[in-house]
């Protein structure tokens, strides 16, 4: 694996210098772009922070459009998953983050594209947003881009991690260097050796950010409720996710006690026998409920559910992400962003 992650890393420098040297151009939309990525794979906190980008911008009457590529959907090429008012597609054909974000956000403009450049002149000739929100485009250099946030998870010992695919960093800690923002998760301190890494390549503002569970929702309803399980607290989880382990105990911190947890691999697609299996899970313990995460709901309202599963059980906890530390520097360059001041 090491040889293999030598070359992708090789890749990756050599891809970033001809962008760097003008050699790859960088296609200008017209109007502000701002991009949410980070340079590991797993789960950072993305989509929360997108979200809480939306809500920012909602808040100040503007009109917006969500970018992704779609990981992991079925479908290809431009797909308009939501005009701002209907709703198109489901988890599998456009992806469970973008699919999350067009039903949270009803107004919002959100398209999938592996070709980004090409759906964001669609999406301005269509629509002709405000500003347009890259999901996951740190790595996407195709598009220039007027503001960068860059999100590192705190807790992860960066300066041990490895290049893909022995590791999970996607590019080279000097990345950071063309960040506009970074987005601290799970606040690491000033003092470890994360900070110091850190500082030797990044030296703009930052924030620090957590994620706060917003509350549950009944999977059938998806209306919210307090608690699920009212004065009982056991149940059994399940989630396809980057980050599993925040999942688990951020529902100890809510104070649900976590009898079973079945795990798949991260944007898992959900099968008949996935779904037996939670089932039997929950019924061996007895469990008062069984709980999952926001996508993986969104990804089981794309599959034909077994008649025997008890919906009525299920829930899924909404996450929403809380800026802590540098909300004030960070709004002011989302201000400076849309009015071109940057």
């Amino acid at each position: 694996m090491i040889p293999l992650s030598w070359l992708y890393g090789l890749g990756i420098i050599i891809r970033n210098w001809f962008y760097d040297a003008g050699i790859c151009k960088a296609v200008h939309i017209g109007i502000p772009v701002i991009s949410v990525g980070n340079i590991t794979a797993g789960g950072t906190g993305k989509t929360p922070m997108v979200e809480y980008l939306i809500r920012y911008f909602l808040s100040q009457n503007r009109k917006i459009a969500v970018l992704s590529r779609g990981y992991k959907r079925t479908t290809k090429g431009t797909k308009i998953v939501s005009d701002g008012n209907t709703l198109s597609g489901t988890a599998e054909t456009i992806g469970d983050e973008p699919f999350q974000i067009a039903k949270k956000f009803p107004s919002v403009i959100v398209a999938v594209d592996e070709n980004r450049a090409r759906a964001a002149k669609i999406i301005i000739e269509k629509y002709k947003p405000d500003v347009i929100l890259l999901d996951d485009g740190f790595q996407h250099r195709g598009i220039v881009r007027d503001l960068d946030i860059v999100i590192i998870d705190g807790r992860k010992f960066l300066p041990a991690m490895g290049m893909l695919p022995a590791g999970l960093r996607r590019e080279p800690f000097s990345s950071l260097r063309r960040a506009d923002f970074l987005v601290i998760t799970r606040d690491y301190g000033s003092t470890d050796e994360n900070g110091i890494m850190l500082k030797k390549y990044y030296h703009k503002d930052t924030a620090i950010v957590q994620f706060t569970s917003k509350g549950f929702r009944d999977f059938v309803l998806l209306n919210n409720t307090d608690n699920p399980t009212k004065d009982r607290n056991d149940c059994v989880a399940f989630c396809g996710i980057g980050n599993p382990d925040s999942f688990k105990n951020t529902l100890a911190v809510v104070g649900l006690s976590v009898k079973d947890m079945v795990i798949f691999p991260d944007h898992h697609r959900y099968s008949e026998a996935d779904l037996n299996e939670i089932q039997d899970r929950y019924e061996k313990c007895k469990a008062d409920s069984i709980i999952t995460t926001e996508k993986d709901a969104m990804r089981l309202l794309s599959i034909k559910i077994p008649k025997s599963f008890p919906l009525k059980a299920l829930y899924f906890l909404e996450i929403e992400a809380v800026v802590i530390g540098g909300e004030k520097n960070l709004h002011t360059l989302l201000d400076q962003t849309i009015r071109g001041a940057v």
